[in-house]
C-alpha cells in the first residue's frame, strides 16, 4: 500500500514539476498579432508590373510585385516600411532579489510594431493603399536569447505576406487599372 501511494506522489511530483516547466516554456513564446486579419495564403500565383520605389531591403517587398522600370509603365508602386521598438525591463534590483528569476520568472519584455504601406499610383496620383501593422512581443527571462533583429525579421515578413493577400485579393481591380490607357 505504501509502494503505491509513494509512486502516486512521485507522479504528481512529476506532472507537477512538467506543467510548471511548459507554462515557463510557453511565456517564452514570442506572441505576434497581424492587422488587418487576412486569410494566409502561399505561392500567390497572380503578379502585377509596374516601376517599383522601395528604399528598404528589397527582401520585404512583396513579391506579388514585378519591376518595370520601362518610361511607359503604367503603375509605381511605393513600398515603404517603419519598425518600432519598446524595451520594458524589471528594475534589477527586483529581478535580483526575485528567487522566481532563476526558474524563468519574466525579467522584462521586448516589443516591436512593424508598419508597412504599399502605394499604388497612376504618374502621381494614389490610386489605392494597402496598410498592414504586425505587434510582436516578447517576455524576457535568464534564459531567453529572442533579439530585436529576428523578432523585427519575422514582422517585416508577416507585414509583406498580408499586403501581397491584400493585394491579391483586389486583382480583378488592379488588372482594370493597367487595361485602362
Amino acid at each position: 500500500m505504501r509502494r503505491r501511494e509513494s509512486r502516486d506522489t512521485i507522479g504528481r511530483f512529476l506532472l507537477g514539476g512538467i506543467g510548471v516547466f511548459f507554462i515557463f516554456i510557453s511565456g517564452c513564446a514570442t506572441t505576434m498579432k497581424v492587422s488587418p486579419q487576412m486569410a494566409q495564403m502561399d505561392n500567390i500565383a497572380f503578379r502585377i508590373g509596374g516601376k517599383i520605389i522601395c528604399e528598404g531591403n528589397k527582401e520585404y517587398l512583396p513579391r506579388i510585385l514585378v519591376d518595370e522600370s520601362a518610361p511607359n509603365s503604367k503603375l509605381v508602386f511605393k513600398y515603404e516600411y517603419n519598425a518600432i521598438y519598446g524595451k520594458h525591463d524589471v528594475p534589477d534590483l527586483v529581478a535580483l532579489y526575485n528567487p522566481l528569476t532563476i526558474v524563468g520568472f519574466p525579467t522584462g519584455e521586448n516589443t516591436i510594431t512593424i508598419v508597412g504601406k504599399l502605394d499604388v499610383m497612376k504618374g502621381e496620383e494614389v490610386i489605392k493603399s494597402y496598410t498592414a501593422t504586425c505587434c510582436l512581443e516578447k517576455m524576457r527571462n535568464l534564459f531567453s536569447e529572442s533579439t530585436f533583429t529576428e523578432m523585427r525579421k519575422k514582422g517585416l515578413m508577416a507585414v509583406r505576406d498580408n499586403i501581397e493577400v491584400q493585394v491579391y485579393s483586389d486583382r480583378a481591380f488592379l488588372e482594370k487599372l493597367v487595361a485602362i490607357e
